[in-house]
């Protein structure tokens, strides 16, 4: 097992050699809802929503159409096209089987309603799923609302580690502190969230092909030792 996990780690690191960086921001898709399950875009990476496969767990929406935002507040300061996370629902990115890693994204709470003077309620959480199939949890604070009640989007950076960390996928959500300070999801369908512009990389080509070499000279050392 410990050899295992020394050859995921160096396949990993095979795979740093050379990376492609992109940055997803919906804008070439349409405004739409979406079911848990369902694929939102799909370019270097997938986006797929998470949560209830028969009911509403995102939507695709429109900052600069009002008319997008009729069941909940949407956040301000956004006038393009993001990606909502419903009912404690939420967004996974991954590659089709190679590596991924996040860098950065804009994010805001979602409300159900305008709320005055809330803050300190809830963040949001960036989980990367490890190679080894351990998490690693990276969380920040949504933002208090303004006197209207609105939430406003803001930028964040991830950490160092985590943003020069290949994973096999990432998954973007929301949870709501309780009575008793736990941050949890399921939330009664309220950890809601808004994201966009997400910056990633995914390695080239080239780069997986060493990731294969690195696990054939794993296997071949294993059958090297069990001959002797």
């Amino acid at each position: 097992m410990k050899l295992m996990k020394k050859a995921l780690a160096l396949a990993a690191l095979a795979a740093c050699g050379t990376a492609s960086a992109g940055l997803l921001t919906f804008e070439d898709l349409t405004p739409t809802i979406y079911a848990g399950g369902e694929l939102v875009s799909q370019t270097d990476v997938r986006a797929t929503v998470l949560g209830d496969p028969s009911g509403l767990a995102g939507a695709l929406t429109n900052g600069a159409d009002p008319l997008s935002c009729f069941v909940t507040a949407c956040p301000v300061g956004n006038d393009s096209n993001y990606f909502a996370g419903l009912n404690d629902g939420g967004l996974n990115l991954s590659a089709g089987g190679r590596f991924v890693s996040l860098k950065s994204l804009d994010f805001s709470f979602v409300g159900p309603m305008p709320i005055t003077g809330l803050a300190n309620f809830g963040r949001l959480v960036v989980e990367g799923l490890g190679l080894d199939g351990a998490s690693v949890f990276e969380s920040r604070e949504f933002g208090a609302a303004d006197a209207n009640g609105n939430f406003s989007f803001a930028s964040w950076d991830l950490s160092a580690g985590f943003a020069s960390t290949w994973f096999s996928g990432v998954n973007v959500y929301a949870c709501l502190y309780t009575a008793n300070g736990d941050c949890e999801n399921p939330a009664g369908n309220q950890a809601q969230f808004a994201v966009d512009n997400l910056a990633y990389a995914v390695p080239e080509p080239s780069s997986i092909a060493l990731v294969g070499l690195s696990l054939a000279g794993l296997a071949a050392l294993r059958r090297r030792r069990s001959s002797i």
